[in-house]
């Protein structure tokens, strides 16, 4: 995925917790059932930010592996070019 889309996923679930926690604030309930919602969407919001976080960790290793083979690549060709 495109840090781009990363971001604008990311964004996404804020603004989206964001909302719920706004609504569940103006909601007319009573506080000790507001409170038990609030926490619930907040350990919702927690697993949600873990996956994002565990698929960048992903995103970043599989690039640094891309990097790594591709520079090795690199130098190998460089080697025989000098050997030349």
């Amino acid at each position: 995925m495109s840090n781009k889309a990363d971001s604008f996923f990311a964004g996404v679930i804020l603004g989206a917790a964001v909302g719920a926690v706004t609504a569940l604030l103006m909601a007319p309930d009573k506080g000790k059932r507001t409170r038990k919602k609030l926490n619930r969407k907040i350990q919702e919001l927690n697993h949600t930010v873990d996956d994002l976080m565990e698929k960048g960790k992903d995103s970043i290793q599989h690039i640094t592996e891309d990097v790594e083979t591709n520079v090795n690549e690199l130098a190998k060709k460089g080697k025989r070019i000098i050997g030349k």
